[in-house]
């Protein structure tokens, strides 16, 4: 919740809370208790940085996204663009904390 002034669309703040409570629920499903990015460090089992498994599933997403935007008539019907660009969102700032530890 911001408590200040903001300068920007108030629709990007929506935005933005959608997104930290889509990615509490996802954590909660996806990493071990007391680890929130444990998932992503299970890379390392593979000599992958968990940053750069990040990147592999941010570039999933994107082909997610490219599929979603084409022009097919057949799309999924449980999965919308805009829950795959949150997605994708989500993954960006995951994979900047991921490559600040792993400096």
């Amino acid at each position: 919740m911001v408590t200040k002034q903001q300068a920007g669309h108030p629709r990007f703040y929506e935005l933005i809370e959608a997104m930290r409570n889509l990615h509490d629920r996802k954590n909660a499903d996806y990493s071990k208790t007391g680890d929130p990015l444990s998932n992503f460090r299970l890379c390392r089992a593979f000599g992958i940085a968990p940053w750069k498994g990040a990147l592999v599933r941010m570039s999933d997403k994107w082909s997610r996204i490219t599929e979603l935007a084409g022009d097919k008539t057949e799309k999924v019907a449980d999965e919308k663009i805009t829950d795959t660009l949150m997605d994708l969102a989500i993954y960006a700032l995951l994979t900047i904390i991921l490559r600040e530890e792993d400096v």
